[in-house]
C-alpha cells in the first residue's frame, strides 16, 4: 500500500517512477489506489517502469536498480501469505548487494514498529531505545530487527539513506489483506482488546519520504507515529462513520487464545499461515507507547490526526464499495 502511494506522489512531482513487481504482487491494486488521486489514473499509471524481479534474482535486480538516483523499500513481504517469512533476511541481503554494486545514491528502508526497542511501561519508545539482548520476541519481530541490522550495517559501509518505523499505517489500499483491512473488518467485530499501539495515515507517510528524498537526510531513523491509540479507539472511530456503532465485549487473554487456536487449525486446513500469528497477538494486546518527536521538525510539521485519517479512509471505502463502483473496477 505504501509503495502504490508513494508512486504516485512521485509521479505527479514529475519524478521518473520505477517499480519492480513479483509473480505474487497483483498490479491491478495499485491501479485502483492511483485511482484515489486523479480522473486521468490511467495515463499517470502507465508512466510507471515495471520491471519483473523475483526479489532473489540478482540479475533482475540490477536491471532494475541500474541508473536509479533512490530506491524506496516499501514492500512488507510478510504480509504476502506464500512468501516464507525466513527468506526476508536474504531478500534484503540481496537488495543491499545489488544498491552497492549500482551504485544507487540513497535507499530508504520502510520497517515497522516491531524491530524497535523497549521501554517501561506508560513511558514511549523512542529510536534509541534498546532491545533486551535476552528477550523471548515473536519471529516475525526478530526477523524484521534482523533486516533493519543488515540495513544499518550498509548505511555504516557505502550506503547512504535513512529507515523508517511506521505505526499501523491507515489508509486506502487492499481492503482485504494489508492495514486497510481494518475499515472492511470494523462492522464485524464483536470483542475488543485492550492492546495499543501508534497509529499513522498513509499521507503523513508519504509526506516523511518525499522530505527525505528532498533533503537527502542519510544515517538516521525516525519513528512514524501520529498517535498512540487502543484497537478498541480506532475501530470505535470507524465504527461511528459508518453508523454502525455497537456495544464490544472485551476479549480476555484466554479468548485470544482460543481464537489463535483456531487461526491455528484453520491455516492447516487451507495451507495459509493463520491471520492471527503470535505477532497479531502481541499487537492486539500488548500496551506500547511511541515517541514521534524525533520526526516532527525533521520530516513533518506536525501529523494529520488520526480522527481525520478515519474520516477520509471511510469516505474513500463508502465510495470504493457501491455496486457501480465495484462493477467498474471488475471490468478495468
Amino acid at each position: 500500500m505504501v509503495g502504490a502511494h508513494l508512486a504516485c506522489a512521485l509521479l505527479k512531482r514529475g519524478y521518473d517512477v520505477r517499480a519492480t513487481i513479483t509473480e505474487y504482487n497483483d498490479i491491478n491494486k495499485t491501479k485502483r489506489i492511483f485511482s484515489y488521486y486523479s480522473d486521468d489514473y490511467l495515463n499517470l499509471f502507465n508512466e510507471i517502469k515495471w520491471f519483473e524481479t523475483p526479489l532473489d534474482d540478482y540479475t533482475a535486480l540490477v536491471e532494475a536498480a541500474t541508473g536509479a538516483n533512490i530506491v524506496y523499500f516499501c514492500s512488507d513481504i510478510f504480509l504476502n501469505q506464500k512468501i516464507k517469512p525466513e527468506n526476508q533476511l536474504e531478500y534484503i541481503k540481496n537488495i543491499i548487494s545489488v544498491l552497492k554494486e549500482t551504485k544507487t545514491e540513497y535507499f530508504y528502508y520502510v520497517n515497522t514498529l516491531d524491530s524497535l526497542g523497549e521501554e517501561p511501561e506508560f513511558k514511549e519508545i523512542n529510536e534509541k531505545s534498546q532491545r533486551n539482548p535476552k528477550g523471548n520476541y515473536p519471529k516475525m519481530s526478530r526477523l524484521n530487527f534482523q533486516c533493519e541490522m543488515e540495513v544499518w550495517k550498509a548505511l555504516n559501509e557505502e550506503l547512504k539513506g535513512c529507515i523508517l518505523n511506521t505505526g499501523v499505517v491507515l489508509g486506502p489500499g487492499d481492503w482485504r489483506y494489508d492495514s486497510s483491512r481494518i475499515f472492511s473488518l470494523a462492522n464485524s467485530y464483536g470483542y475488543y482488546t485492550k492492546g495499543v499501539t501508534g497509529f499513522v495515515g498513509i499521507y503523513d507517510v508519504i509526506k516523511c519520504l518525499m522530505t527525505l528524498s528532498r533533503k537527502k537526510i542519510s544515517g538516521e531513523k525516525f519513528i512514524l507515529v501520529a498517535e498512540n491509540l487502543s484497537y478498541f479507539q480506532v475501530i470505535k472511530m470507524i465504527a461511528e462513520n459508518f453508523n454502525t456503532v455497537k456495544n464490544l465485549k472485551y476479549a480476555g487473554k484466554y479468548r485470544m487464545a482460543l481464537y489463535k487456536s483456531c487461526y491455528f487449525v484453520k491455516s492447516i486446513l487451507i495451507g495459509r499461515r493463520p491471520i492471527l500469528d503470535k505477532n497479531y497477538f502481541n499487537r492486539l494486546t500488548s500496551f506500547k507507547l511511541y515517541s514521534n518527536a524525533k520526526s516532527i521538525g525533521s520530516l513533518i510539521i506536525d501529523y494529520e490526526d488520526i480522527s481525520e485519517v478515519v474520516n477520509k479512509v471511510c469516505d474513500i471505502y463508502t465510495k470504493d464499495n457501491t455496486p457501480e463502483i465495484k462493477k467498474f473496477y471488475k471490468f478495468t
